[in-house]
């Protein structure tokens, strides 16, 4: 049957595994974008220069900017791009394993496929979206599995040794140079090798000597690392260490504290990398059958689960089971290694004292030890189930429970991806360009899957086309994260704003330069916060009395220019055409337009606006039409649109009494304006 002799072929496997990895990953691609650090490559990126990254990585891994130095110029900021690729560095490190897994245990084809599999698809780690940073650490796994596949293709083949060596040697010292997360798994050489020599040798002492002179050169590579990281970085760093192995000192200091500290982040981490990681995947909590999406992704796992598994048990339907002794053996080395990788995986995470269990975007740290989720899942699952067939049907649930678990992690990236696109591109309406030296004061981070310092360097990047120093020229601030603190002391004028808390980045600002944003999806467009809205109800979910309404006080939109930065291109690059068809393209226009006092183009906007059908999402946003319909003396759009506002939004009333006192003093007491002012007071119940 040809289907069957498709299942034998050397392509069909690696095809197969891009394939789920593009199910669980790449449904939503296009949809996805930037997220978290993601934005400080890109912000590099638009020096032109290579030695602004070695300047910026510095303060940690300054031999890690080549991956940037390469990548950058090929992929730019086209998001789908890095989601590509960052996906095929992942499917490149899954071959390496499998790979190596097949030189090593050449007589169980299938328990090593499905090692691949599952590890292709870990459910721990969830930060797949966040192409660009960590397109870093899946090149850094692909060298490290490559380069293990190589050792032991050059053991296994002597004809060949010098130049599978040489390979292997270079991609093992690469990896570890560039970051230090794969580590630990070198000390996983001496195991796999004694799997090849203990099972082929007859004399132990000849399969001994043979593991350690194949371990050789690695282990020098290993001491390399060991003396670049230890002794010669420390010198060469510009702020102090923040992957430093404080709890390596701490063992030095207290012994018996920092054991116990070590051993328990090593019980939590390992439990739940190899445990409670797949079985997440499966919450209670999750289970929403309201949600459409949650039971569409459900259904691609269950659907790929049962592909996989029907495929597992037809291409080994014809494959006799391995002997007692074999699969005794097999697993014994299946546990060992899978133990080994769990613990040397993490080790590198727990000497800084840091664990996957704490931390927003601590789940990075399971790169490295769930490869030994991957291989003791497998291992335990062979070991208790009788038949193939069995075998092939449990993991298979796994994989569908890990694949439906990414689907609906990706949609949620996608859908925070969709925010972003709103605020930025609401921003560049609003704000089309800014006076140097302006600190934008935000409330919160207005998204998800990402942090205040991501809006810094997006907001660089917006609006410093052509940037020549680290000195940069704006800079995001969480303000109510940051007052009372070094960066920004309290919400009064003339305070001083100073950056200085990532490596070689500096801001320097005051409050009397701040122009304070503000933005929550669910409840409205972007709003700058001009002083005129400081009576209408608030955006953020800050509680009123936590600061939001201080903040108003030192916002200052003359920092914003009428003249437009020229990044139209850059704009569509990231974050794709332009949403013009939304209230909010309407509203951040007429905005600048009341603020620039630009009266005759507010009521073209509006009427645009309902052409359209789009209608504004509270009240607060009618504001620059009122005005601008006021200042156009079309008296009665602007009392019926006061109406309007006041029925959409409770707590409106008092920005728009606000606004009709503004009118009064800007038009004068004509006998129409105040006939107007008098009919919209009186239904606002404004107070004198």
């Amino acid at each position: 049957m040809q289907f069957q002799k498709w299942l034998q072929k050397s392509w069909f496997y690696p095809l197969a595994v891009l394939a789920v990895m593009l199910i669980a990953y790449g449904l939503q691609l296009f949809r996805l974008g930037f997220y978290w650090d993601d934005w400080q490559a890109l912000y590099l990126s638009r020096f032109g220069n290579a030695r602004v990254y070695w300047d910026f990585f510095l303060a940690d891994r300054p031999l890690s900017a080549w991956t940037y130095i390469l990548t950058m110029p090929v992929l730019g900021l086209h998001p789908w791009a890095w989601q590509v690729f960052t996906l095929i560095m992942r499917w490149l490190s899954v071959m390496g394993v499998v790979w190596a897994f097949s030189l090593a245990w050449p007589q169980q084809r299938w328990q090593v496929r499905w090692m691949g599999l599952l590890l292709a698809v870990y459910p721990g780690f969830t930060q797949q979206a966040i192409s660009v940073a960590y397109s870093q650490h899946f090149i850094t796994y692909a060298l490290f599995t490559l380069s293990l596949a190589g050792m032991l293709a050059a053991a296994l083949n002597p004809k060949r040794y010098w130049l599978f060596t040489g390979l292997a040697w270079f991609a093992s010292l690469l990896h570890m140079l560039t970051m230090e997360y794969f580590v630990g798994l070198e000390l996983l050489r001496p195991l796999l090798l004694g799997f090849i020599f203990f099972g082929r040798e007859a004399d132990r002492r000849t399969a001994l000597k043979k593991t350690v002179l194949h371990w050789l050169p690695y282990l020098l590579s290993l001491l390399v690392f060991g003396v670049y990281r230890f002794v010669w970085l420390p010198g060469m760093l510009t702020a102090v260490d923040e992957n430093a192995l404080v709890l390596l000192q701490q063992l030095k200091d207290q012994p018996g504290a920092a054991l116990l500290q070590l051993i328990q982040l090593a019980l939590r981490d390992s439990l739940h990398t190899s445990l409670f990681a797949w079985l997440n995947t499966i919450a209670p909590a999750t289970i929403t059958l309201k949600a459409k999406f949650t039971i569409f992704s459900w259904a691609v796992g269950a659907a790929t689960a049962v592909l996989a598994a029907w495929l597992s048990i037809w291409s080994t339907k014809n494959e006799n089971e391995l002997a007692p002794k074999a699969a005794g053996s097999f697993h014994l080395q299946a546990v060992m290694l899978g133990i080994a990788a769990l613990l040397l995986g993490g080790l590198p995470v727990w000497l800084t004292n840091r664990q996957i269990l704490e931390g927003t975007w601590s789940d990075r740290f399971t790169l490295a030890p769930m490869l030994g989720a991957a291989v003791l899942l497998v291992a335990v699952v062979d070991w208790l189930a009788r038949s193939n067939a069995r075998k092939a049907v449990v993991l298979a649930a796994f994989l569908g429970m890990a694949v439906a678990a990414h689907v609906r992690n990706s949609d949620a990236y996608a859908d925070a991806w969709q925010i972003q696109r709103q605020y930025y591109w609401q921003v560049s309406w609003r704000v089309p360009s800014l006076q140097e030296g302006t600190a934008i004061l935000g409330p919160e981070i207005p998204f998800s899957y990402v942090s205040g310092i991501s809006l810094g360097f997006a907001y660089n990047i917006l609006y410093d086309l052509q940037p020549d120093s680290m000195q940069v020229p704006t800079w995001f601030i969480e303000a109510l994260r940051y007052r009372n603190s070094n960066v920004l002391l309290d919400f009064k004028p003339g305070t001083a704003i100073r950056y200085k808390e990532l490596r070689n980045l500096t801001f320097e600002g005051n409050t009397d330069q701040a122009l304070a944003v503000n933005y929550n999806a669910a409840r409205g467009c972007v709003r700058v916060m001009d002083p005129i809205y400081q009576g209408a109800p608030y955006l953020s979910s800050y509680p009123i009395n936590e600061g939001e309404l201080e903040l108003y006080a030192i916002s200052h939109p003359e920092q914003i220019l009428a003249q437009p930065v020229e990044n139209g291109k850059l704009m569509h690059s990231i974050f794709g055409a332009s949403p013009t068809d939304d209230w909010c393209y309407y509203y951040q226009k007429a905005d600048l337009a009341r603020q620039l006092k630009d009266w005759e183009s507010i009521p073209g906007l509006y009427w645009q606006s309902q052409e359209g059908g789009y209608l504004p999402y509270n009240g607060t946003e009618l504001v620059p039409f009122i005005e601008g319909f006021a200042m156009s003396a079309d008296w009665q759009q602007a009392v019926r649109l006061s109406g309007e506002a006041a029925s959409m939004s409770e707590g409106v009333d008092k920005v728009l009494c606000q606004t009709w006192s503004r009118i009064i003093e800007q038009t004068g007491a004509s006998a129409e304006a105040g006939k107007a002012a008098a009919e919209a007071t009186f239904a606002l119940e404004c107070k004198p």
